[in-house]
This record gives C-alpha cells, sequence and structure tokens, in this order.
C-alpha cells in the first residue's frame, strides 16, 4: 500500500493525477499492465489511454495510481510467500 510519501499520493505540479493502464487483447487472455498516463480527470484519462491503446485492445481498464496495490514482489515476501522448492508457506498451495 502506498504511504503518505509514495509520490503516487501527492497530485502533481498541475494538479494531475497519475492512472494506470491495463488491457487485454483477446478476450480469452489475461488483463496486463500497458503503462500510464498523467491527467486532471478519469475523462482525460481514459481519452489519452484509447488514443494510445484502444488499436489493440478488447478490454482496456483504468484506475488511479494512488489505488493499485502491489500484490506481488516485496509485499507478498514481507508475509512470508516467498517462492520455495521445499514446500508451500503457509496459506500458500503448490501446484
Amino acid at each position: 500500500m502506498a504511504s503518505d510519501d509514495d509520490p503516487r499520493r501527492k497530485p502533481r505540479i498541475d494538479g494531475s493525477r497519475q492512472w494506470e493502464i491495463f488491457l487485454r487483447e483477446r478476450s480469452a487472455e489475461p488483463m496486463r499492465h500497458v503503462g500510464s498516463v498523467t491527467a486532471p480527470s478519469a475523462d482525460i484519462a481514459t481519452e489519452q489511454a484509447t488514443t494510445l491503446f484502444d488499436y489493440a485492445a478488447s478490454a482496456l481498464w483504468l484506475c488511479p495510481a494512488d489505488e493499485v496495490r502491489r500484490l506481488g514482489g516485496n509485499d507478498l515476501a514481507e508475509k512470508g510467500r516467498t517462492e520455495s522448492t521445499g514446500g508451500a508457506k503457509t496459506g500458500v498451495s503448490q501446484r
């Protein structure tokens, strides 16, 4: 989760907000993060995102960067959810 001193929580000098863009090329594929745009409103961010990525997308999702929670890498390792070959950690099953 972003802390109070995280730059994503602070508006840019012009008051714009950062928006994360997720795209799905075909309906059978998962969503993937493709980039971000900076815009003062959701409408302008949507316009920018569709201009950049709509040609390749069957679905395009947009969300404020300061509301995105990272659930990978260091965040999971801190909770004991590291990858290992020696067996599953508590609450995580391996397949």
